[in-house]
């Protein structure tokens, strides 16, 4: 058995573990270890993408073909790495300030971000199962990690209670499909229920009704209408670097997750793409109609994500190389601007005080707290305002050519009147999109409200991430090819 093939996953969680047993061991006598368990954090995620990187081009099934390497898998647990990473530099000044649990919280952004990575390569649902569990259980902590917050605690509790749900519910479907078909191996139940011997064995009722719950359970994952209730309270409830885990690595590998078993398993089944339109429509409605009555910025970036969630799942059903790679191109696209527009949260603070209080953060991250941004901090509003265009899909940035590619694809299927829909609900999501930009360049100032810390690091990943936005223009057919010659599922 070649462990090698495993061993991205093995040397994050063994840094997870090591961060760990060092906050055990030396955490009383050296107050200032957060210092060097988020340097070796940051080195356990730097490894493990090399690793990822020189397992790139080896395409192997191992665990009995319960588990498989190939170019597909490497690339997304690369991206999810590159996040991961990310997250963990814009975390340096929540840890600091959190010193009591800041090894615990590395650690289950690294356990977390392991889990994702077992569920993208999982070929068989008892692994699938398992890397969804070890990606989920450490996020209900991380979602009420702020113990001084009600509102992170809330979070917590509905998250768990929910995410229980879902959990059971992917299990029921798991065991149905295991139930009818005796297997719960996808290269098994591809030779069984795919392509030819799919129309000479019709599918047991048993079996498609199981992958509707596994299905179900997955939109629940990627906070998908009508699945989406935990999403706004969560992402408003827990702290600024942890909403920012959740909706890049998180979203990220539960979509890629969702891409390879879609691909794999019932891209041949008749009708199956109706429930993936259904959905997107109903979850562009949610994420337009939902965010325009908000006036707290993180949940209006949570209804925001719902809707770039619909795209997403509109691509899905179209099918074929076209639909997947425009899949692919808009979730790369989303998780950097999430990168930037989440990270700009982790630089806002209260004026009056350095503690994150419920009442003061119902100040700190209300939209109105934006006015007058252009004045005070020129550089970040333009990072802001080219981050918010780019998610509206205003061209020639990045989010419009994302939304476009999704949208020739569903036209290419003949999924027209849903790809008038989708343009409909884009129209209406840019309203609020461009409210922010508004209230940043035009509305005054407001004092003693939000202030940004002088992060360097994040402030340089944000500028970063919207000029990757506005230079994406000229690297658009090399990516695309890119994608769609390279990546096998």
């Amino acid at each position: 058995m070649n462990l090698f093939l495993i061993s991205p996953e093995i040397t994050l969680f063994c840094g997870a573990l090591l961060i760990l047993m060092l906050d055990v061991f030396l955490g009383k006598k050296f107050k200032e270890i957060f210092y060097a368990t988020h340097l070796i954090s940051m080195i356990f995620c730097t490894a493990a993408l090399f690793l990822v990187i020189q397992n790139f081009v080896k395409t192997d099934l191992i665990f009995n073909q319960m588990f498989i390497t190939n170019s597909f898998t490497s690339f997304a647990k690369a991206i999810a790495l590159l996040l991961l990473t990310i997250i963990v530099l814009f975390s340096l000044n929540f840890i600091s300030s959190v010193k009591k649990i800041s090894a615990e919280f590395l650690a289950l952004l690294m356990i977390a971000t392991t889990g994702g990575m077992v569920l993208i390569s999982a070929n068989d649902f008892l692994v699938f199962y398992l890397g969804l569990e070890l990606q989920a259980l450490p996020l209900y902590l991380l979602a009420a990690l702020n113990r001084s917050s009600a509102k992170s605690s809330e979070a917590g509790m509905k998250y768990f209670i929910l995410g229980c749900l879902a959990s059971g519910i992917l299990l029921f479907g798991i065991s149905m499909i295991y139930g009818f078909s005796g297997t719960t191996n996808f290269n098994a139940l591809m030779h069984l229920y795919y392509g030819i011997n799919a129309e000479a064995n019709s599918i047991p009722v048993g079996v498609m009704f199981g992958f509707i719950l596994v299905i179900t359970a997955m939109f629940f994952k990627i906070s998908a209408a009508p699945f989406h209730m935990w999403a706004p309270d969560v992402y408003e409830g827990s702290a600024s670097v942890v909403t920012s885990f959740f909706a890049t690595v998180v979203k990220f590998t539960s979509v890629m997750a969702l891409l390879r078993l879609f691909s794999n398993l019932i891209i041949g089944w008749n009708g199956i793409e109706k429930i993936f339109i259904f959905t997107a429509l109903l979850s562009l409605a949610v994420g337009s109609f939902g965010a325009i009555f908000q006036k707290n910025f993180k949940r209006l970036l949570a209804y925001s994500s719902i809707g770039h969630v619909g795209f997403i799942l509109l691509g899905m059903a179209s099918f074929g190389n076209q639909g997947f790679a425009s899949c692919i191109f808009y979730i790369l696209i989303y998780a950097f601007i999430s990168i930037g527009s989440f990270g700009f949260l982790t630089l806002m603070r209260s004026a009056k005080t350095d503690q994150e209080s419920d009442a003061e953060n119902e100040k700190v991250f209300a939209i109105s707290s934006l006015s007058g941004l252009a004045k005070t901090n020129p550089v970040m509003a333009f990072s802001l305002a080219t981050l918010m265009f780019s998610s509206a899909g205003i061209p020639p940035l990045a989010g419009f050519f994302s939304k476009f590619y999704i949208l020739a694809a569903a036209m290419n299927r003949g999924f027209l009147i849903a790809s008038i829909l989708a343009v409909l609900f884009s129209v209406i999501s840019a309203y609020y999109y461009l409210r922010i930009v508004k209230i940043i360049y035009f509305d005054a100032p407001q004092e003693n409200v939000m202030r940004l810390e002088n992060i360097a690091n994040v402030k340089l990943v944000i500028f970063l991430t919207a000029i990757m936005n506005l230079a994406l223009i000229f690297f658009l057919q090399d990516i695309l090819s890119f994608i769609t010659n390279f990546l096998v599922f």
